[in-house]
């Protein structure tokens, strides 16, 4: 009896892995469709969500935690609340960023921010899809499509490698995003409690409070 239940263990662990594997979709435009609808549908989005830095600068994966404002069109609010207090707040072409409760007005740091912004906004309003600064590949598996995005343009490359975005099947929502700069440098951010179409101020994207 225990053999029996070793081996069907062990044959639900690798069905199960092997049904995650991610195949290439060679007739993207059903994936794509999907997403531009549910992209059309979202006015507004509340989201929690995790970040986790994995760098060569630091010894183990730096974690955080904060909350994800989104508003058509081009008005978001990403504000880290633990371990450190940050909020970038994008409204339109206006951008502001603050740190533990100081806002940064830093030249150098706004330029950062700057580029930050331009990728936010095309990630989380679906436009990405039709941009000529990225060469999309698409892939899939029973429950996701992962959508990897390769800068074609020499600004965006500087700075990073590819863009890999997870949407679930069922609700087409946007469940991880991943900057990645290098092999060992990269940004994931994963999204919970996803709340779609409420009511959201506009001083929510334009007030640190």
């Amino acid at each position: 009896m225990t053999k029996l239940f070793n081996v069907l263990f062990f044959t639900f662990l690798f069905t199960s892995a092997f049904s995650q594997e991610f195949k290439k979709i060679t007739d993207p435009s059903k994936c794509k469709s999907a997403i531009q609808k549910q992209q059309k549908l979202t006015k507004s989005l509340i989201a929690d969500f995790k970040e986790t830095v994995y760098s060569e600068m630091f010894e183990d994966t730096q974690k955080a935690t904060g909350k994800l404002y989104y508003k058509q069109a081009q008005k978001i609010r990403w504000e880290h609340i633990s371990p450190v207090k940050k909020i970038l707040l994008i409204d339109g072409n206006k951008v502001r960023y603050s740190e533990k409760g100081k806002e940064i007005k830093d030249p150098s740091t706004k330029a950062i921010v700057k580029k930050i912004q331009s990728l936010m906004v095309k990630m989380l309003s679906g436009t990405f899809l039709d941009d000529k600064d990225f060469k999309i590949s698409y892939y899939e598996n029973s429950a996701q499509y992962k959508l990897v995005l390769k800068p074609t343009s020499e600004r965006l490359s500087k700075y990073i490698d590819n863009v890999i975005l997870i949407f679930d099947k069922k609700d087409i929502l946007l469940k991880e995003m991943s900057l990645v700069e290098s092999e060992n440098e990269k940004l994931v951010y994963s999204f919970s409690n996803m709340l779609l179409n409420n009511s959201i101020s506009d001083t929510k994207f334009s007030d640190f409070k």
